[in-house]
């Protein structure tokens, strides 16, 4: 496109002219930047000297009605647990038997497991082998028998191991 000289030079201006608004907005929101941080600062002293002493005041004079409100619970939770501890693990067993009579192992066993993870019911015993203490049973009852063997070699009367002495 061609333009006048007239056009060019006032297009120049006009974008030299931009150019500086650009320049004093950014120094303009630079210091904006400035005042903004210094407000923050600001901020934060006055709740450190004013509000944060209030807050702290307002809780500790709120907590000894919140200590006794949350211990109130917890003993209303404690005698509500210890009251409904033996029906719940009573209705559990009950649910269990049923179960077994009706042949349906597999709800009884999720019913037990519940019961175990609530704490309602204690883990069944689990049955380990018997080998390791028949072994240790053998063991302790071969023991014996050499002790008492060895009691009974020190302390029998035979006659001709004592000899009598001669004058």
């Amino acid at each position: 496109m061609n333009l006048s000289r007239k056009r060019r030079r006032e297009l120049r201006s006009l974008r030299g002219d931009a150019q500086d608004l650009l320049d004093q907005q950014r120094i303009v929101l630079s210091q904006a930047g400035d005042v903004l941080g210094q407000a923050g600062r600001q901020a934060k002293y006055l709740s450190d000297e004013h509000i944060a002493p209030r807050v702290d005041h307002t809780i500790e004079a709120v907590r000894p009605t919140v200590d006794r409100g949350v211990a109130t619970a917890r003993r209303a939770a404690d005698n509500v647990r210890r009251v409904t501890t033996p029906i719940v693990a009573s209705a559990l067993a009950r649910t269990i038997r049923a179960l077994d009579e009706i042949d349906n192992g597999e709800a009884a066993a999720q019913v037990r497991g519940f019961g175990e993870r609530a704490g309602y019911l204690s883990p069944a015993k689990k049955k380990k082998g018997r080998v390791g203490g028949f072994i240790a049973l053998g063991l302790g009852a071969a023991a014996a028998v050499g002790v008492g063997y060895a009691l009974w070699q020190a302390f029998r009367t035979d006659d001709e191991l004592w000899v009598a002495p001669e004058h």
